[in-house]
């Protein structure tokens, strides 16, 4: 991700002969986002939207990465055959019903097995990722995700999982008010904070939903959030 022209971009690209994918940042505003206030910088986030990690790319832990990237595809979808067009439409629809149909026409040399196995593997990922989210407290990431899974699981016995952890959330006496104040802190850190004096009245504000929230995920958040906001230090 850079803040640069294409044309400084490109030029850096083909220089360095790189073969990662990038995109532009235009007025910096992910920068700001994520309070990178130095480069390189990198932010492992996972399938459910979490931020893992945040920091120097150098000190990256790699079993941070395969906690984030669990249940991925083991081959990029560009390199399947022409045969899985159903599959990856499905899938990229994130209809997994329809996914599981279409890959068990497959036949071997289409990857069949590797590819069921795949989907079946995002599908378990996905379910673990938000009854972690729940259990942790993360209340607002475990609504969304379950509503979410609901529609993307139709059809399969594992939507019934993911409206149990739904029915938790609306039957837990706490979560409303942490999920009340988990809106509050994605509001917070979806601002611009350009100026100074906006970022401390951010900082005093986050402070309030701290004191608030003591002991909860919220406060995790706040605290989180305070720290990035001040450059890093607590």
């Amino acid at each position: 991700m850079t803040n640069e022209g294409e044309s400084e971009t490109v030029k850096w690209i083909e220089s360095k002969g790189a073969k990662y994918a990038y995109a532009y940042d235009k007025g910096g505003k992910l920068q700001r986002f994520f309070g990178v206030t130095g480069i390189p910088a990198a932010v492992l986030v996972d399938a459910s939207g979490t931020i893992l990690w945040q920091g120097h790319p150098g000190n990256l832990d790699e079993g941070l990465v395969a906690k984030a990237t669990a249940g991925a595809l083991p081959k990029p979808m560009w390199e399947w055959s022409p045969a899985t067009k159903g599959v990856k439409n499905a899938l990229l629809k994130k209809q997994y019903k329809a996914a599981i149909e279409e890959a068990a026409k497959l036949t071997e040399a289409d990857g069949a097995a590797a590819i069921q196995s795949a989907i079946q593997g995002i599908v378990k990922s996905k379910l673990e990722l938000l009854k972690a989210s729940y259990a942790k407290g993360d209340f607002l990431g475990a609504e969304t995700q379950a509503a979410g899974l609901q529609k993307e699981l139709a059809g399969l016995p594992e939507a019934d999982e993911a409206a149990q952890v739904a029915a938790d959330i609306k039957a837990n006496d706490k979560a409303a008010a942490v999920i009340k104040a988990q809106k509050q802190i994605a509001k917070i850190r979806a601002g611009e904070l350009r100026k100074k004096k906006e970022i401390e009245a951010a900082i005093e504000d986050l402070q309030k939903i701290q004191k608030a929230n003591v002991g909860t995920f919220a406060a995790e958040e706040a605290s989180e959030l305070i720290t990035r906001l001040r450059g890093g230090k607590g």
